[in-house]
């Protein structure tokens, strides 16, 4: 097998036909698709990242991509500046993950040997997000072997619902407070003049359109303010409607909105990588939180996906604050843990932090009794 480096944007475009042959086979994500990480790097990089993605071969075919890229940073009250590979998929996406025809925990092994090789593409690997279980179940004991130092921590949890059986048996499934608020605040919203109404938009001429329609929500939601979601600046937006519309282009996009009385008050963005559909953005007007329209838009794409092609709902992750996210926990059928994983090379630049480290975790140990 044989790992090369792809660092320009011609060669980049070059990969489609291969990544997307491999998308097809690889375990769903499309975080980690073709369209995804390619639109990520179009609008998000800064004059400073290097392209890095890291293409394995096994004769002439195409059986691993590892899309990374490399951003300068400085570290610490003296600004020592180090190399940092993060995956593309950072900029917006979810759990990104390495695309692999087979064994994922041996391209990583692949991975660290040319990392190893490569002694100055970088300093540091920045891994958000990667499943508590290891990439094949196993763990992420393997990290030890490579000769960088790793740190661990707790990263997003991912809540999903499973679209396996039937609307009716899911939702005899959920909590009687649950199906009690969700029953009531639709026949209230039902009562009002017009009663309420879904519109989906899936057709690639409509999407910027659409994507308008969606942020006009938001500019009057609390996500303004907080300078969050698609209208956050000219570059989210553009980003999302360039992702929107390839994405669509090849039916793997659609928006949902919930209207009362003809008005739109709630949006939903969704993607779709093979049996599995990505709620990824969610807004409403503020003037109609009494109903819940967040709430009831998901219910509504919730049963509708039932009885379809698809295997599971993805409501994506979120930090773990100590308290549930209501409006995913309580529908949710299960989640996932992920991991923040930080890899430091020993031997460079960044030695006496990495000696800093050691010191402090072997102390934390001891003073936990973990050491005699």
């Amino acid at each position: 097998m044989e790992i090369r480096i792809v660092d320009t944007d011609g060669a980049f475009d070059g990969l489609e036909g291969s990544w997307n042959r491999l998308s097809d086979k690889a375990a769903p994500n499309f975080f980690s698709s073709f369209d995804y990480v390619r639109a990520a790097w179009k609008h998000f990089r800064s004059p400073g990242d290097r392209l890095y993605i890291l293409v394995l071969s096994e004769g002439p075919s195409v059986v691993g991509i590892a899309p990374f890229y490399i951003g300068i940073e400085r570290y610490g009250r003296w600004g020592v500046p180090h190399r940092t590979i993060r995956w593309i998929a950072t900029w917006g996406g979810d759990r990104p993950r390495l695309l692999v025809e087979g064994n994922e925990e041996m391209f990583w092994k692949e991975i660290l040997c040319f990392l190893e090789r490569d002694r100055h593409s970088c300093e540091v690997i920045d891994l958000v997000e990667q499943p508590v279980d290891g990439p094949e179940g196993r763990g992420w004991s393997f990290l030890a072997q490579s000769g960088w130092y790793w740190e661990r921590e707790p990263d997003a949890i991912d809540y999903y619902i499973s679209l396996e059986g039937s609307w009716e048996d899911y939702l005899k499934g959920r909590s009687s407070n649950t199906r009690r608020g969700w029953d009531r605040r639709k026949r209230r919203l039902s009562s009002n003049p017009g009663g309420h109404e879904i519109e989906r938009i899936s057709d690639p001429e409509e999407m910027r359109e659409a994507l308008s329609r969606f942020v006009d929500i938001e500019r009057e939601s609390w996500k303004a303010k907080a300078r969050i979601g698609v209208g956050k600046n000219e570059r989210s937006f553009l980003f999302y409607e360039d992702l929107l519309v390839r994405a669509a282009g090849k039916g793997r996009a659609f928006i949902y909105f919930l209207k009362s009385s003809g008005k739109i008050i709630a949006g939903e963005v969704c993607f779709i990588q093979q049996d599995v559909v990505y709620s990824l953005l969610t807004t409403y007007l503020p003037s109609y939180a009494a109903y819940s329209p967040g709430i009831l838009i998901l219910a509504d794409l919730t049963q509708h996906l039932f009885g379809g092609p698809y295997r599971e709902l993805d409501l994506l992750g979120m930090r773990d604050d100590g308290t549930q996210p209501g409006h995913k926990a309580w529908w949710a059928t299960g989640k996932r843990e992920t991991v923040h994983l930080t890899g430091y090379r020993v031997y460079s630049r960044l030695l006496p932090l990495v000696v800093g480290k050691r010191l402090k975790r072997i102390l934390m140990r001891k003073r936990e009794g973990k050491l005699d």
